[in-house]
């Protein structure tokens, strides 16, 4: 007998699932397994480390493999309004697949060195705002990539900075796995699924606007 359509039906296919805001987890909770996935290496544009300080910097990224995407924020600099880094021209798939670098950027921050009580400000020299319905980013914030995007910096608002690598398996589960007992505030989080059901990051999307910063926070790929 023939199989029904709903039996057949692909149920969150790529792309649908998306980014949300979430929790912090508990700090001694450890992550998930992280998925193998298959690597052939990246190819950035930016080379190993791509630093973009300045609105309108991007990088181009290729191939099949694991990027990492680090955070400064500098509140102290310019306080207000995050407007954040978007993907654009995606062809094939991206995945958000971990979250690490021993913090998330709103936990408190021992002795509040400069004026900061967490890695997004502090009451003496203000705070970076997430627009609403962002997830929080974490220090390190690791990717999936099968096939080609490019990732734009458009600070306009509050002043941040991203550091953009390749990176691989090995270097995304060491870090994730790394936790208080090692002296960091919180261990990471890991996203993965291994499946196409697995979420991808906001602000993502297979059209190449004008202006990358007007790609909308829930694209659908």
């Amino acid at each position: 007998p023939k199989s029904s359509p709903s039996a057949t039906k692909r149920t969150d296919p790529y792309g649908t699932v998306v980014d949300a805001v979430d929790r912090a987890p508990d700090p001694n909770a450890r992550p998930a397994a992280l998925p193998r996935r298959p690597e052939s290496g990246i190819t950035s544009t930016g080379g190993p480390k791509a630093v973009m300080q300045h609105r309108g910097d991007s990088v181009t990224l290729s191939g099949r493999g694991f990027v990492q995407v680090r955070w400064q924020i500098s509140p102290h600099s310019r306080p207000g309004g995050v407007v954040m880094p978007t993907w654009t021209g995606l062809k094939g798939r991206l995945f958000h697949v971990a979250s690490g670098g021993s913090r998330r950027m709103d936990d408190p921050l021992p002795g509040a060195p400069n004026g900061y009580a967490t890695g997004m400000g502090g009451p003496d020299i203000g705070y970076a705002v997430l627009p609403p319905g962002t997830q929080q980013m974490w220090q390190n914030e690791y990717f999936y990539l099968d096939g080609t995007v490019t990732l734009t910096q458009n600070e306009r608002g509050c002043d941040y900075g991203i550091a953009v690598s390749p990176s691989n398996w090995e270097a995304v589960d060491e870090d994730v796995n790394e936790g208080p007992p090692q002296g960091a505030i919180r261990y990471g989080l890991v996203r993965d699924t291994g499946t196409d059901s697995a979420p991808v990051p906001q602000y993502v999307t297979r059209s190449t606007p004008a202006d990358p910063a007007t790609v909308p926070q829930r694209s659908r790929v």
